[in-house]
């Protein structure tokens, strides 16, 4: 858990990236919500979803749109670096949609994301200023586009709720815990004991750099749970951090990276065990919500962090195989 919350926060005060929280807020899939949004002269479509992945500098919006034609899908794609690119048609990245792009131009301005595209239209050239940015809590996403031309100008605002994931939910929460896995005190929660092996394929770090190895071990001795988490290499470099977390609430104070007083209080909801911690890293108060859930086999542990302070709202997902 440590790890995963200093590497977040040491990576955004040592490069200064302004636009590091908004890159995690943006990832994602994105459902677009018709009633809220305005499409001003141009038509709605019936249904949009948008996943959209930044990778560093590298930035990948995948469209599938519904209308009154048909679905179409179609993938918009740059680097992010605020440089105009010309495209030749015959360039993958070229067509969006319908639409064959002649240039692209992506940039971080502030907080926001803005893809300027430049295509034909009637002989003369259309731009479409696209700016993509994302509510502080991630929930909602909004797409504000500016279209110009010789015979065209418009506005658009296209306003996205977060889709909600299937993966890293709660187990159901039964008398029956997960196959592969032993039953706590309480019948109704499994045991997250045993030895972790991080799947860094699987796992999702955001801006942040994947560790050469890690391996989490597990004593889930209800009320008591034990942490220990054992990383090689990565930015940090080799790290050992022991968490231990109290599931009936009680307040527990573990040492995390630098010294660093780590405050936390656990429960379950469901099959998963939630983790509210508090620390301060360079002065800045840091808030981290940690949830642990098994998979339904008891092969996987997922491991999603959502942290918050100063610095931006950050979060990372990490998937363990039991070994």
């Amino acid at each position: 858990m440590h790890r995963k919350i200093f590497l977040t926060l040491c990576a955004a005060a040592l490069f200064a990236l302004p636009s590091f929280a908004q890159t995690a807020n943006l990832n994602g899939t994105w459902k677009l919500d018709n009633a809220k949004s305005s499409f001003g002269q141009f038509p709605p479509p019936a249904s949009e979803t948008d996943v959209i992945n930044i990778d560093g500098s590298n930035f990948k919006q995948q469209v599938t749109s519904a209308s009154q034609q048909g679905t179409q899908t179609y993938t918009r794609a740059c680097t992010i670096d605020g440089q105009e690119k010309t495209l030749s048609p015959d360039d993958p990245n070229a067509h969006i949609g319908r639409v064959t792009l002649s240039k692209i131009k992506c940039e971080w301005q502030g907080s926001s994301l803005v893809v300027t595209e430049t295509a034909s239209l009637q002989g003369s050239d259309l731009t479409d200023r696209l700016t993509f940015s994302a509510s502080d809590d991630r929930k909602t996403m909004t797409m504000d586009s500016h279209i110009t031309s010789a015979t065209i100008n418009g506005d658009r605002k296209l306003v996205y709720d977060a889709a909600e994931s299937s993966e890293g939910t709660a187990a159901p929460s039964n008398n029956t815990p997960p196959a592969g896995m032993t039953a706590s005190t309480s019948s109704s929660h499994p045991s997250l004991s045993g030895v972790w092996k991080l799947n860094a394929a699987k796992s999702d770090f955001g801006q942040g750099q994947a560790p050469a190895s890690q391996i989490d071990t597990i004593e889930d001795n209800e009320p008591s749970v034990k942490i220990v988490e054992d990383q090689k290499g990565g930015f940090m470099g080799d790290m050992n951090i022991t968490t231990t977390l109290s599931t009936d609430g009680t307040p527990t104070t573990s040492t995390g990276m630098g010294g660093a007083k780590v405050t936390s209080t656990a429960h379950w909801e469901g099959g998963a065990l939630v983790a509210n911690s508090k620390t301060s890293f360079q002065g800045n108060d840091v808030t981290i919500k940690d949830t642990y859930t098994p998979s339904a086999d008891g092969k996987t542990l997922t491991e999603v962090a959502h942290i918050e302070s100063s610095m931006g709202n950050f979060d990372t997902t990490s998937v363990f195989d039991k070994q």
